[in-house]
């Protein structure tokens, strides 16, 4: 059974009924996160400085299987943080109203 979770990902990731359900089960994490770049949100500070933002990112992949997308600028900087490499990287290219109509989809972690 696959179950989806929708919130802030550390208080859900902190909460009894997420913790009971990945018991003895390997968690993915697939995140397409705030970019950090000051977008407008009506609940969420998208502008953090940039080692808050890395150690929020850190502490949500740590030690689990997971899916990042991201700014490909972005996503390296990301791995060089943790400590790690990706597995895989595949480019996710789309028609957009914006100037930036890229992003990279990275595997890692388990």
């Amino acid at each position: 059974m696959i179950k989806l979770y929708n919130g802030d990902c550390l208080d859900i990731m902190r909460c009894g009924d997420f913790q009971m359900a990945i018991h003895g089960k390997t968690p993915i994490i697939v995140t397409d996160p705030p970019f950090n770049i000051g977008y407008h949100y009506n609940t969420y500070k998208d502008k953090m400085s940039d080692e808050q933002y890395l150690e929020w990112l850190k502490e949500i992949i740590h030690d689990k299987a997971f899916v990042l997308i991201h700014y490909p600028e972005q996503l390296y900087k990301i791995f060089a943080f943790i400590g790690e490499s990706p597995s895989r990287v595949v480019s996710w290219v789309y028609n957009s109203n914006t100037a930036r109509q890229h992003r990279d989809i990275a595997f890692g972690g388990g």
